[in-house]
């Protein structure tokens, strides 16, 4: 008889042991499963801040290269007036643009045979460096009074196509006086001429 009742309980603690064993398989298994999705869940997130930061790195990286028209602290009357005093000639074309991480203005000036290049700071109306050359080519010179201002020109070209200011130049194309006006839209480069006297837009790039 205790043969009997001894072999009941050890069969008893072996289907229990059993049943623990699987219990354990049971919670590793859910364990695992909770771990994998957890993984997975982070490695989503990881992949949306990674989207999430590039998209913030390109945002910046287009402030830096465009201008509000509003920021523009230099006019281009007062920048022509000041490469003048560099180098006396009379004005051949005039470009607004970022240069060395600084806004800056292009004066194109000509006095018989010398070209001058006068870069004048927007940021405080100050000449940063003057370039002369010999140049025997006739040169048409402009009149930049007789141009519409170049806030309307900037305004008439996002009107026509959207994007924020890159950079504009008023100069001479085959005897009509002309702004082109560069855009950024996103990564995208648009550009618009427009007749600089009337405002009409000639043409557009995109």
């Amino acid at each position: 008889m205790k043969f009997k009742i001894l072999g009941m309980l050890l069969s008893a603690g072996v289907i229990l042991a059993a049943c623990g064993n699987d219990d354990d398989d049971n919670n590793q298994s859910n364990n695992n499963q909770n771990q994998n999705q957890t993984e997975q869940t982070n490695s989503t997130n990881d992949s949306d801040d990674a989207q999430d930061s590039d998209d913030q790195t390109q945002q910046n990286s287009n402030s830096q290269q465009t201008r509000h028209v509003s920021d523009i602290q230099t006019s281009p009357d007062q920048a022509i007036e000041t490469a003048k005093k560099s180098f006396d000639g009379d004005l051949k074309s005039i470009e607004y643009k970022q240069e060395n991480g600084e806004w800056i203005y292009e004066v194109n000036l000509v006095n018989g045979n010398e070209e001058g290049e006068v870069k004048v700071s927007d940021s405080d109306n100050k000449v940063i460096n003057v370039h002369k050359e010999q140049d025997n080519e006739q040169n048409e010179t402009i009149n930049e009074k007789d141009a519409i201002k170049y806030e309307d020109a900037v305004k008439k070209a996002q009107d026509e196509v959207s994007g924020e200011l890159k950079q504009w130049t008023l100069n001479d194309d085959d005897g009509q006086l002309v702004y082109e006006v560069e855009l950024m839209d996103g990564t995208q480069e648009k550009e618009v001429q427009l007749d600089a006297k009337s405002g009409d837009i000639i043409s557009t790039d995109q």
